[in-house]
């Protein structure tokens, strides 16, 4: 090898590295290419879904499809956010959490690039949104959103929350605040700073320019403001113990299960009077995590859900390797595509470390899927008490999520096949309603948690009193 050879050889890689991150952001798909995605993605839907048009009509879906086509048709090439944009607000029209178009995908690869975000994390509710504070700490106290370069707050919340699927309002401000950072990309691209409009707790309007920042740092700072925190936790105050649970996902399965057996034998060990499970910021995964924790807290009989309607679709019998001779038969011959199986209640393993004291379930606008079903399910049977918000995710809803990925934009796709009716047996299109109502700020002050929460336990069995 020559002198200079590897130098040459490097800043071709290197050039030819930063070509292809560039070709990746800036993808464009021929318009032919975004028609053929937007018509294998409504036919998905329309295939998999049990009632896709439970709220949105299919005559107001036809309609909403034609113009979405024709909208598409004004070009010759989209670019990959703007494909996601339409696709996602078409999606989320139909109001299903479980269905949606995700560029996460996409979005990691950017960040895994050097891509940078915007450096401010804020709250949406039903007037406005709020920055809570900035990565750097340049501000000094909570405020009034007014504009994002030059967008308005209200344009920018509107924009975002079209494209957020949702069932109950509460769910999709939680989730446009957890990822207010993606939809800023979606939206503004990469920026290398952004302009802030805001109104001070003290009423001035006040207007500052944040560099844009690494996913490192915006990560850090999260993590430090308890937004997104531990997966898990465990903590005792006095004779009270605080078990906070983040996700029931499946793919922790072992060590969760390993954490909420040991998590009782320290509360069996301490003579423990009062139990808070946290729910607040746990987006679902798996039931069988949920009927697992059930068994330390409750000995009787139970079913998570009394029903289950299931939609066979081509793509649901292939994905379920389905063994059952009697199900092929009503699905391939008798062609019975949505079928409900219904649930009796089981019997609770044994178990020695059954906790039979107080139990708290603390749920919120960001508790969804399997552990909402978890929150109705010892609401149902009385097996706890649940204490703080409205769950984000409905207790009666549709669930079980078959996933593809759209043929040119590559875009993933997630649909609802099944429907879930809660253990109780109705669907009243609600959360699950607290039986003691209280805000609790998500803070790490776990002592403040645990005042909060017996002081509005008291303060009701002082009402009812």
């Amino acid at each position: 090898m020559k002198a200079g050879d590897g130098l040459i050889k490097t800043r071709c890689i290197v050039f030819f590295y930063i070509l292809v991150t560039i070709a990746i952001f800036a993808q464009t798909i021929t318009t032919n290419e975004v028609l053929q995605d937007a018509r294998f993605l409504y036919q998905k839907m329309k295939d998999i879904h049990p009632n896709i048009f439970h709220t949105f009509s299919e005559i107001e879906a036809e309609k909403d499809f034609s113009k979405l086509i024709s909208f598409i048709s004004t070009k010759q090439t989209w670019e990959l956010r703007d494909i996601f944009r339409m696709f996602a607000q078409f999606v989320a029209r139909f109001k299903d959490g479980h269905t949606y178009v995700s560029i996460t995908d996409q979005f990691s690869e950017y960040l895994m690039n050097g891509g940078k975000v915007v450096p401010i994390f804020v709250s949406f509710d039903d007037e406005q949104i709020t920055i809570l504070t900035d990565v750097e700490g340049k501000l000094n106290q909570p405020g009034k959103l007014i504009s994002l370069n030059g967008v308005s707050a209200g344009d920018l919340k509107e924009e975002i929350l079209k494209m957020v699927s949702f069932e109950r309002a509460s769910f999709g401000y939680a989730r446009a605040s957890l990822l207010f950072h993606l939809y800023c990309w979606v939206i503004f691209g990469e920026q290398e700073s952004f302009t802030v409009e805001f109104l001070t707790q003290q009423g001035q309007l006040q207007k500052i320019e944040l560099e844009s920042v690494d996913f490192e740092k915006y990560r850090a700072k999260r993590e430090q403001m308890n937004m997104s925190g531990k997966l898990w936790d465990f903590s005792i105050i006095d004779k009270t113990a605080v078990m906070t649970i983040n996700t029931f996902s499946s793919a922790y399965e072992k060590d969760l299960k390993q954490f909420i057996k040991q998590s009782f034998e320290q509360i069996k060990k301490e003579d423990i009077q009062n139990l808070i499970i946290d729910l607040r910021k746990n987006g679902g995964g798996s039931s069988e995590i949920g009927e697992y924790l059930y068994s330390f807290i409750s000995n009787k009989p139970y079913r998570v859900y009394a029903e289950i309607h299931v939609k066979y679709s081509d793509d649901a019998v292939k994905t379920l390797k389905i063994f059952d001779p009697l199900l092929l038969f009503r699905v391939k011959v008798l062609n019975q595509k949505i079928i409900v199986h219904r649930n009796d209640f089981k019997k609770v393993r044994r178990n020695d470390l059954l906790f039979n004291k107080n139990v708290y379930v603390l749920v919120g606008p960001g508790t969804f899927s399997a552990a909402a079903d978890f929150a109705a399910m010892v609401k149902d049977l009385k097996a706890a008490t649940v204490v703080g918000e409205e769950t984000g995710g409905l207790a009666s809803s549709y669930g079980d999520v078959l996933s593809f990925i759209l043929p040119n934009s590559k875009l993933q796709l997630g649909v609802s096949f099944k429907y879930f009716v809660r253990c109780g047996g109705f669907d009243d299109k609600r959360g699950v309603i607290p039986d003691i109502a209280v805000q609790i700020p998500i803070t790490d002050d776990t002592d403040q948690l645990v005042r909060t929460v017996l002081e509005a336990v008291k303060n009701t069995q002082s009402a009812k009193n």
